[in-house]
């Protein structure tokens, strides 16, 4: 299943890490200094991970600057082999060229690549909190897709690009986000400040967000917590080809509508979605509603013409889906069975029960 508003290309993405600054950041906020490469590595794998789970992009292309001589504490001398693991090469920036030689370096890079690189349109940079403004502006500016995703983002109210900006502690296990979110650092308002530290209630501006949470409370809004995938595959047949739903979560994320948590699960973890009840703009939509068929609960709104069956609504029932089953077997769940061997059984619902 693909979630690109151009469901007939294949999307591939490249991600550029500056870990000289994210590797700071973790070791600023974390507990203990042994766990600041583990912080890191995680972050890497799930934001390669939320691209792949949303729409269908890969990550191909993978590469960490730093100063890895002098940056890393001793135990994590490791960290080159464990970057070569993951498909990213360390490029060694000197310490002493300047202090933010690693950020003017991915940036070099990052221009080259996009005119070396056409077939790759998905663009990521990870880091601590460094915005990246300009260079996201000129992967813009190229028609690519830019995502910038950082342990402290940026305070998104002061960049129109704020629906870019991924706070990368959402996509990590609980126990490691509390660690770092109790020692966040006291800022002033002019400073980057994480956006999960603040209570966010910025108004959902963007007509398609609004509609993707309409069908979210519609088609889940009983429950606490709803499995991304699942929800990303219902935006997708409700919403048509047109629409990103990805891009569109990333957006009600933003202005703090929702957010995204990870959770441990057997013999995969996954991602789930939380709607913020005391944002206004969801009591409104709780309060006021879609008309059904912008909802998926009347005829077809995405302009196709099969007449609308009830039985569809019956989708998301438990082991009729598993997170991380292929493309295939999502694209036939009245076929597909459920492997008793390999999928967890609380990992196949397309939601979690409220407590």
């Amino acid at each position: 299943m693909n979630y690109n508003s151009d469901s007939g290309r294949s999307e591939r993405a490249a991600m550029f890490i500056d870990y000289e600054n994210l590797y700071s950041v973790l070791t600023s906020q974390s507990s203990t200094d042994s766990k600041t490469s583990e912080y890191a590595t995680e972050i890497l794998n799930e934001v390669q991970r939320y691209l792949e789970e949303g729409d269908d992009t890969p990550t191909i292309f993978g590469r960490a600057y730093g100063p890895f001589d002098v940056l890393l504490n001793p135990e994590d001398s490791g960290v080159p082999s464990t970057l070569h693991r993951l498909g990213t090469e360390p490029s060694y920036v000197p310490a002493a060229m300047q202090s933010n030689a690693s950020e003017v370096q991915l940036t070099i890079d990052v221009t080259q690549f996009l005119e070396r690189r056409p077939d790759v349109q998905t663009i990521v940079i990870a880091t601590g909190d460094r915005p990246f403004l300009p260079l996201v502006r000129t992967i813009q500016e190229q028609g690519r897709r830019a995502l910038v995703a950082a342990v402290n983002p940026p305070q998104t109210d002061r960049y129109e690009e704020s629906d870019l900006y991924l706070d990368a502690r959402n996509l990590l296990s609980a126990d490691s986000r509390e660690d770092l979110l109790a020692n966040v650092p006291e800022t002033s308002a002019d400073d980057v400040r994480p956006a999960s530290t603040r209570q966010r209630h910025d108004s959902i501006t963007n007509e398609g967000a609004r509609r993707a949470l309409a069908i979210t409370e519609a088609h889940f809004g009983q429950y606490e917590e709803v499995y991304l995938t699942p929800l990303l595959r219902k935006l997708s047949d409700v919403m048509g080809p047109d629409h990103d739903p990805k891009a569109l979560v990333s957006e009600l994320e933003a202005v703090g509508a929702v957010r995204l948590e990870k959770r441990s699960g057997y013999p995969y973890d996954y991602t789930v979605l939380i709607v913020h009840d005391d944002h206004p703009d969801v009591q409104d939509i709780r309060n006021n509603g879609l008309p059904d068929a912008d909802l998926g609960l009347g005829p077809s709104s995405n302009g196709a013409d099969a007449e609308y069956d009830e039985a569809d609504e019956e989708v998301y029932e438990p082991h009729d889906y598993d997170e991380y089953t292929m493309d295939e077997a999502l694209s036939s769940p009245s076929d597909a069975e459920p492997d008793a061997d390999s999928a967890d059984p609380e990992a196949t619902d397309a939601h979690t029960p409220s407590s």
